[in-house]
């Protein structure tokens, strides 16, 4: 009996239509303001993210310097260009931009810890000490390496080092004499990953 009132009665009716047009509207605008009015330069760092995230350095570079070309000031779309570069192997323009990330923004820990693990790549191992020391120091949280919703979008299974422990690692070796330090081992090298946040 109750059911019968609710449907014939017409306010009720003119309250669920409402309530759809409304949510109908409410989803349109999310949707449009997530996809469509989106600034370029975020669709551009995001899409600069995704083929990073895919491996695809030469397209992700490609992203970022798109984003970059209209906000040259966003340390996010800086750092993109230069870890890019990296895993291009092209050191000397990756070490251009990690510069130019930290001129943008001094306190930005993961450009200090990202141009640790290029010189740690480049078998300069001071350097490398010297910026994983800057990154922790700005940035504690760096300490506890990649996060499990990173792994699960990197689809890293096992957990990489982090720069805490490659940085123990590097200064206990310091200490033994020249000819027995070890470091460079290549299977730590391959796991050793660059920090985006």
């Amino acid at each position: 009996m109750l059911s019968k009132v609710k449907h014939s009665d017409p306010i009720y009716s003119i309250l669920v239509r409402i309530s759809i047009i409304l949510f109908i509207l409410f989803t349109g605008w999310l949707l449009y303001d997530h996809f469509i009015n989106r600034p370029p330069e975020m669709r551009y760092y995001l899409s600069g993210n995704t083929a990073f995230k895919d491996k695809r350095y030469d397209t992700s570079l490609e992203n970022y310097f798109k984003a970059f070309s209209y906000d040259q000031s966003d340390v996010y779309i800086i750092e993109g260009i230069a870890r890019s570069y990296m895993e291009l192997n092209d050191y000397e323009n990756s070490l251009k931009y990690f510069d130019l990330a930290i001129k943008t923004d001094e306190e930005f820990a993961p450009a200090y810890a990202n141009l640790g693990v290029l010189y740690d790549r480049k078998k300069d191992y001071i350097n490398a000490i010297k910026y994983y020391d800057t990154a922790l120091r700005l940035d504690k949280e760096l300490s506890e390496g990649m996060h499990w919703i990173d792994r699960l979008l990197y689809d890293v299974r096992e957990k990489p080092p982090t720069i805490m422990d490659r940085l123990k690692y590097l200064n206990d070796q310091m200490l033994l004499p020249e000819n027995k330090r070890m470091l460079s081992i290549d299977y730590i090298n391959e796991e050793q990953i660059n920090y985006e946040k």
